[in-house]
């Protein structure tokens, strides 16, 4: 702008000649200038709309990142508020389950219970049976002779005797063990199996001689009894388990408690199942605590 004043009062100052002369350059230049200030001004209204845009474009991302904001704050109640019920919704089933589980085991614990119970009655009610069926024997068997009586019987040209029924001398000999005559019953029992050597009751004889021996605290004839029915009648299950048990129980009584244990441990080798495996088990226990040495008791200083 200086210049323009400048060139004006120099203009004015200088004679006509150089006036025209200078006169179509000034013209020129004035009209560069206009133009120059043209685009100066398109210039200027140009940046005057771009900022007016640009501000207006910030204004509306300022908008949109402030209700960004207030969404996502919206968005995250919500999904805070759908996890917490969703967790009291999942934990309220699970706590019920808890319940359950422990009501379920509860009546587990009472079922064992009543089978407990069940089988000990089980277990009266066939020693009951076994009684019975004992006492029928007995009743069935035909009465003995009365004294004085023989049984001889004429065969060909002389007399011989033949043994009472099977039945009977062994229904004897049970009446008589049950009876406490024990020296006669031994002497019955023997007859029985000197008779009938392949009666189903003669495992039951030979046992009970080895009975009556251990309640006479013969331990040692009844271990060879014990003995005789484990290797005479190898397949009877019901006398040999209860012979191995009796057998270690003569020899324990008697201070044999090695061998003692051989047979305990026989008897669960080849019975592990029976009643009298079990028995045994707790026998091999007793043996073990009383073979274990004593702790020496710490010496006084």
């Amino acid at each position: 702008m200086r210049y323009f004043r400048t060139l004006a009062i120099a203009t004015l100052l200088l004679p006509g000649g150089v006036l025209f002369a200078a006169s179509k350059e000034q013209m020129e230049m004035q009209r560069d200038i206009a133009q120059l200030q043209d685009q100066v001004r398109t210039l200027q209204s140009s940046v005057d709309k771009n900022m007016a845009t640009l501000q207006t474009l910030v204004q509306q991302a300022l908008d949109v990142a402030r209700g960004s904001a207030t969404g996502v704050s919206v968005l995250q109640n919500s999904v805070t508020q759908t996890l917490e019920r969703q967790l009291r919704e999942s934990l309220t089933p699970v706590a019920g389950l808890a319940a359950k589980v422990d009501n379920t085991n509860n009546d587990v614990a009472e079922v064992r219970n009543s089978v407990a119970d069940l089988n000990v009655a089980v277990n009266k009610i066939l020693q009951i049976l076994t009684d019975m069926n004992n006492t029928l024997k007995v009743l069935q068997a035909p009465p003995a002779p009365p004294p004085g009586s023989s049984s001889v019987a004429p065969t060909g040209g002389g007399l011989s005797s033949a043994p009472p029924p099977a039945a009977t001398i062994f229904g004897d000999a049970l009446r008589d063990q049950n009876g406490g005559k024990l020296d006669l019953a031994l002497s019955e029992y023997a007859d029985f199996i000197k008779f009938y050597p392949n009666d189903p009751n003669c495992a039951a004889a030979q046992f009970n001689i080895g009975e009556i021996h251990y309640s006479q605290q013969k331990l040692d004839l009844a271990a060879e009894d014990f003995d005789a029915v484990i290797e005479r009648y190898p397949d009877n299950t019901k006398s040999v388990p209860d012979a191995y048990f009796m057998k270690g129980m003569a020899l324990k009584q008697s201070g044999h408690s090695v061998p003692a244990a051989a047979t305990f441990k026989a008897l669960i080798a080849k019975f592990p199942h029976s009643d009298k495996a079990d028995e045994a088990r707790d026998q091999l226990k007793a043996l073990n605590a009383a073979a274990a040495p004593a702790r020496k008791k710490p010496v006084a200083h």
